[in-house]
This record gives structure tokens, sequence and C-alpha cells, in this order.
């Protein structure tokens, strides 16, 4: 019987094999990997949850972790034992508080704790009346009277009051005064407004006016500032601002201008003008003075000349905050148009101790340009 395959040659198996290869190369790429199939479930669990839940749950632990140990560091009991302590780290303790006090965002209970404001002025207090006269021991309680003002609560403010009239330490009873300010402009800044007003505030800071000590009075002069422009404030502090414009401290009197012309009072365009004074300048930058022997010439003559810049700001803002007051007459600007006129005239003299930063200059000409319209009754 004869076969049906064709006989095959080496010529025909040589076709047959080329016939092949050629079919081969015809095959398209997609047809040699395996098939395409959509991800499983349990595929995309494994690639993304998974790691998701072992990032959330670190996340977790972590904010757990951190907020155990914030607790920790604004427990008020913890605080004070660590400032009472009979060591250096007393001063770290300090140092932390005043640093977690400026930082109301990371540490928001601490600023309005009523229980840690309390204990800190119950150990003010103490401090006072022991009134010790060491270096650290002053520190300390300079940090402390500081630290009261920070708060957003008034718990210290009889502690303060008490530390500013009674303690033996110049430094620490003007702290104290200062603290009352920050503490005032605080309390203030609440929304809504819970502005300190009160008897003993009142007769503490008049009192204070009149203390022997200049440094004492200067401060005490822009504590009442603060404290006078709240709604309730005693009519008797702005009499007293009214006072201290004549005090001879110069920096005295210079807080009482800027304090009148934040309250718009007919006494403030003189007392402001006095503030563009070379010569006035001159006796205000004399209390500065180099503290330590490290204090180069160089640096202490950049200190008084920065001092200078920000009083010279500060008139300029006191005499724009004047013009925007239009119950204050045309007359009483004239003594401010003198003193601008006056002080861009010395210009050339007040670059001698120190550079004039040109945008003063600049706001200086602008506001003279309005004082002395406005002077003009224009």
């Amino acid at each position: 019987m004869s076969s049906s395959i064709p006989p095959q040659n080496e010529f025909s198996q040589g076709v047959a094999d080329a016939d092949n290869r050629y079919a081969r190369a015809r095959t398209s790429s997609d047809e040699l990997l395996p098939p395409v199939e959509p991800p499983s479930a349990g595929f995309i669990i494994q690639l993304f949850v998974i790691p998701a839940v072992i990032v959330a749950a670190v996340v977790a632990v972590w904010f757990v972790i951190e907020s155990l140990a914030r607790r920790g560091e604004q427990d008020p009991a913890q605080i004070v034992k660590a400032l009472r302590s009979n060591n250096q780290a007393r001063f770290q303790q300090a140092k932390e508080l005043a640093d977690m006090l400026r930082l109301p965002q990371r540490y928001p209970e601490l600023k309005v704790s009523h229980d840690l404001s309390h204990q800190i002025a119950a150990y003010v207090d103490e401090m006072v009346e022991a009134g010790r006269p060491e270096d650290a021991e002053v520190t300390m309680r300079i940090f402390l009277v500081t630290a009261l003002g920070e708060f957003q609560v008034d718990d210290g403010l009889p502690a303060l009051l008490n530390a500013a009239q009674n303690d033996p330490e110049r430094d620490v009873r003007r702290r104290a005064v200062n603290a009352i300010a920050v503490l005032a402009g605080a309390m203030a800044s609440l929304k809504p407004p819970e502005p300190l007003a009160s008897e003993e505030l009142t007769d503490a800071l008049l009192k204070l006016a009149d203390d022997q000590d200049e440094l004492v009075r200067s401060e005490t002069t822009f504590a009442i500032g603060v404290v006078a422009g709240g709604p309730d404030a005693d009519p008797r502090l702005a009499e007293k601002l009214a006072e201290l414009a004549d005090d001879p401290y110069t920096d005295a009197r210079f807080n009482a201008a800027a304090a009148l012309a934040r309250l718009g009072n007919p006494a403030a365009p003189a007392a402001v003008a006095e503030m563009f004074d070379v010569e006035s300048l001159a006796s205000s930058l004399t209390g500065e003075k180099a503290l330590t022997p490290e204090v180069t010439a160089k640096s202490l003559a950049a200190q008084k000349a920065f001092k200078r810049n920000m009083i010279l700001s500060s008139a300029l803002k006191s005499t724009n905050l004047l013009l925007a007051s239009p119950a204050l007459p045309a007359e009483s600007f004239v003594p401010l148009e003198s003193a601008l006129e006056g002080f861009l005239g010395s210009l050339e003299e007040l670059q001698k101790t120190g550079p004039v930063p040109d945008e003063l200059v600049d706001e200086a000409e602008r506001t003279h340009t309005r004082v002395k319209a406005r002077a003009a009754g224009k």
C-alpha cells in the first residue's frame, strides 16, 4: 500500500523548516505573553491597603506618645516642682516654660491654665517676701514675673502687683510692671476682650508712676498707656499720662506721648512733637550703656541707633494716629509741624550717630506734608 504522506528529501525538509520559522516570525508578541487579567482584590490590599494601615498605626502611636509627653510637660504640679528645686535644673525649666508660653499653637492649654498661673503666682509671692539678693534668686524672680505676664488669665495679677511694689530689687519691680502691661494687652486681645480693670490695679499704677526710680516710672507709664485704653479704664489713668508727659525722665515722657496719641488726648500733639527733637533723642540715648565688657563701642553705637530709630518710628505712628482724629483742632498740630521740620533739617547730624533708614525718612516727609496741611486747617 502506498503511503499518503509525500516523500521528503533534503530540499523539501528545508522548505518546511523555513516556513515554520516564517510563521513564528509572523506571530505577534501579544500571543507570546501570558494573558492580562485585572488585579485581584487581595493583590490590591497587599499592595496599597496594608502599607497604609501600617503607616497609620505608626502615626497613631507617635501621636499618643507625643500627647502623653506634652501632657507631662504641661502638668502644673510637675512644672512648679521643677521651678522650686534647689539646682540649676530650675533655670532650664524656667526657660522651657517661657518657650512653651510663646508657642500657644503647640501648647494651647498652657497660656489659659488657671492652675499653673495660680501656683506660679504663689511661688512669686513667697520669693518676694523672702527678698533674697543672690543673683540666682533675683534672676528666677525676673523669669517668673515675666512668665506671669505671658498668660491669658489674670490669676497672676495680684502677685505681679505685689512684686512691682514690694520686691527689694529694682529690676524685678520694673519687669513685674512690664509683665502687667503684657498681661493687659493679652487680656484685651481675647475674644471677647477681658480688659484688666480694678481699683487695686489703678491705685498700684498711680503709686508706681510716682516712684523715685526713673526706670520704674518709665515702665509704669507704658503700662498705664495699655490699661488706660480699655473700655472700663479709670479716667485717672489718662490724667496721669498727661502729667507724665512732663516727667523729668525722657523715656517716661516718650511713653506718655505715645499713649496719649493712642487715646486721642488733646495733650498728645505737643507731647509727640518732642519725640522728633534731636536733643531729646540724644538725652534718651544716654541711658544706653554697655552691660558687659564684651560689648564693643561699635555694637553700643548700633544699639543706640536702633533705639533712636524705634523712637522715631513710634513718633511717626503716633502722629498718624493723631491725624486720623478729626476732633483735634488744627492749631494743636502746629508744634508737630515745627518738630518735623526740625527733624528733617537735622538728618545730616543724626546720620553721624547711626544711619536713619530711607523708608523712615520717606515716611517722615509724607507725614510732614499731611501735618502741615492739617495745621493750616485743610
